[in-house]
């Protein structure tokens, strides 16, 4: 038979229950950066939020667009769109090991991109091949997009 636990001792078990499932949920576990090739902070940076940059949207080729912030090691870059996100655009970090490759417009890991030259690609935005932010036509606008779908112009005629 089990004991009977007074009120006061089972609110107590309810109220500590709770504070430990608090703090596991509250808990997050660091990055293991030693599984990462490299020095972290000084082969790559190491930042866990964007830090306040002299980046601006206004000093940029091309809007929209993905530019990578050389000040941050390239581990931020700004999405340059209509101006609603501020003057530095929407801003995202790129996980630990990895930078902004402005080639590719992605993060790749940190020894396939050389962030000083990331303003050279700067340019790739005005490109609408390149930016994956540039408005695309639509298949129906382009010409000859909808001849796949009338095979008679494929029948050979003898």
């Amino acid at each position: 038979m089990m004991p009977k636990l007074g009120c006061f001792s089972f609110w107590l078990m309810v109220v500590v229950g709770a504070a430990v499932a608090i703090e596991v949920q509250h808990h997050e576990e660091k990055q293991d950066l030693n599984k990462i090739p490299g020095v972290p902070g000084v082969d790559y940076p190491v930042y866990h939020e964007v830090p306040h940059t002299h980046f601006s949207c206004h000093n940029v080729p091309a809007t929209p667009g993905m530019y990578a912030n050389v000040e941050t090691g390239c581990q931020a870059y700004h999405v340059c769109h209509d101006g609603r996100e501020g003057e530095q655009g929407a801003k995202f970090l790129c996980t630990n090991g990895t930078i902004f490759n402005q080639k590719e417009f992605a993060c790749d890991w940190w020894y396939n991109v050389k962030c000083e030259e990331a303003t050279h690609f700067y340019h790739l935005n005005a490109d609408p091949e390149h930016n994956p932010y540039f408005p695309k036509k639509k298949p129906e606008l382009e010409p000859y997009a909808n001849d796949i779908h009338d095979a008679s112009k494929f029948l050979i005629q003898a």
